[in-house]
This record gives C-alpha cells, sequence and structure tokens, in this order.
C-alpha cells in the first residue's frame, strides 16, 4: 500500500483500516508525506476514540501525535491547531492521563500563533474563545482542583501572556489573583 492509497482510504471514510496501514509504514520512514498521513490518520482516529468514550486510547494517540507534530510540514498551521483542538477536548471530557498544565508546559506559549489567539466562530454564529483562552481556562480548572504553586507555575506563562495581550480581561484577572492567593498560602506554611 502507498500513502497515496492510504490518504484514499481516509477519504472514503475507512478511518480505522487507513491508521492500521500508516502505522508500519511510519515506523520504518518518516518521510514528508508518510508524517503528514501519519498525523492526520492518527487525528482521525483519537476523535473516533473520544466519541466512542476510549479516552485512555485518545490519550495515547495524542501523546504519539505530539512526537509526530515536529516532523509535519504544516505550513498553514492547521495540524498545530488540530493538536491544540484535541487538548482541550481531551480536557473537558477529563480524559485520564491528560492534564491541560503539562500540556501548556510542553507546549510553551512561544509555539502559539497569532491565529490561536483570534476568537473563531461557533457553529451559531457566536464569537467563541480563542484557543490560547480555552486552554488557559480549562487550565485553572484544574488548579482549582489541585491548587499547588507547582501547577501554578506551569500555567504563569499562558497567563502572562494572556494578560499582556488583554490586560482587562475579567478571567485573567481572576486567574492572576487565584495565582497570587496560592503563592500566598504557599509563603504563609513555610
Amino acid at each position: 500500500m502507498t500513502v497515496r492509497e492510504v490518504f484514499e482510504l481516509r477519504r472514503q471514510g475507512s478511518l480505522e483500516e487507513a491508521y492500521e496501514a500508516i502505522r508500519p509504514m511510519y515506523a520504518v520512514h518518516k518521510g514528508k508525506y508518510t508524517t503528514l498521513c501519519m498525523f492526520w490518520t492518527g487525528n482521525d482516529v483519537l476523535w473516533l476514540r473520544l466519541a466512542e468514550g476510549r479516552t485512555s486510547e485518545a490519550v495515547a494517540i495524542f501523546r504519539a501525535l505530539t512526537r509526530v507534530l515536529p516532523g509535519v510540514d504544516d505550513h498553514n498551521g492547521r495540524a498545530h491547531s488540530a493538536l491544540l483542538r484535541a487538548a482541550i477536548r481531551l480536557a473537558e471530557v477529563g480524559a485520564p492521563g491528560f492534564r491541560m498544565l503539562d500540556f501548556v508546559a510542553w507546549l510553551g506559549v512561544e509555539r502559539l500563533t497569532e491565529a490561536d489567539w483570534q476568537e473563531g466562530l461557533a457553529r451559531n454564529g457566536k464569537p467563541s474563545a480563542c484557543l490560547a483562552h480555552r486552554m488557559l481556562e480549562l487550565a485553572f480548572a484544574e488548579i482549582q482542583h489541585e491548587p499547588t504553586v507547582d501547577n501554578a507555575l506551569l500555567a504563569m506563562p499562558l497567563l502572562e501572556e494572556t494578560l499582556r495581550r488583554s490586560p482587562h480581561a475579567p478571567s485573567a484577572l481572576r486567574y492572576k489573583d487565584q495565582v497570587k492567593a496560592i503563592i500566598a498560602a504557599a509563603k504563609a506554611t513555610m
């Protein structure tokens, strides 16, 4: 089977078959098109696993995609955005073994693009929060469950960039106050 045939399987909706066909090819050859095909078929199956409620498998595929993405020729940023959207969904469903805080730290604020900071349109036509803000919200939801200095520090670069871009954003100001309270509580126990 060729990469072109795998892409054709994917186009026809045979996502599982395409994924199983590309995996051994990618294992022995990480060329431009093989890598691209591996990323997109993996992304398709990740969303299938989420729809099926098989979140542990979705997390495993997500981790594989983070290793594949650097080799993807992503000149239009679509693969990058797909990875961010998958991370957001994994956090929203509370996938075991996935933490938005860890993903934010791995990604680094410097790898966020201008498109990641742009509001989008929801299906109902109303504005939706940008990907970066959604990631920040989910990171701070995790901090609320485990308010430690270490967790706050993982979110700080994203919070600082959000405040730089939107200094008066109510949620970001609230998160800043939350970080201050966490640090003050930690100092009080020293």
